[in-house]
């Protein structure tokens, strides 16, 4: 399993890493999603919506492409509604709750 995620809070960061070294998954960490790996180079991608910067949806529709392979979760405060209507709009969505993300981390970083 290789994991990337989009994200700048370390602390939200360590959790993830430490499921995915639980599970035996690789994850890298990036700041943007220009920087990710290759779509086909990835299992699962998460990306913390609510850092999110104006271009964000069209560079991860893009990065996408048509490949499928890669799950792309997007996450972030259960609160902020632009965040999640943002998600939708861009064809990206849904976004999910961050505790939502911490909750499934073992069972994401198994199945996909």
């Amino acid at each position: 399993m290789r994991v990337a995620a989009v994200i700048a809070d370390l602390m939200t960061y360590s959790r993830i890493e430490a499921a995915a070294a639980a599970a035996g998954a690789s994850a890298v960490r990036v700041d943007s999603p220009d920087q990710l790996p290759r779509a086909a180079e990835l299992d699962l991608v998460l990306v913390d919506w609510a850092d999110r910067q104006d271009g964000w949806a069209e560079s991860l529709a893009a990065w996408r492409g048509t490949q499928t392979a890669a799950k792309l979760v997007l996450f972030g405060p259960h609160v902020d509604l632009d965040a999640h209507a943002d998600a939708k709009a861009a064809g990206l969505g849904p976004m999910w709750a961050r505790s939502r993300l911490v909750r499934a981390l073992p069972t994401l970083l198994q199945s996909s």
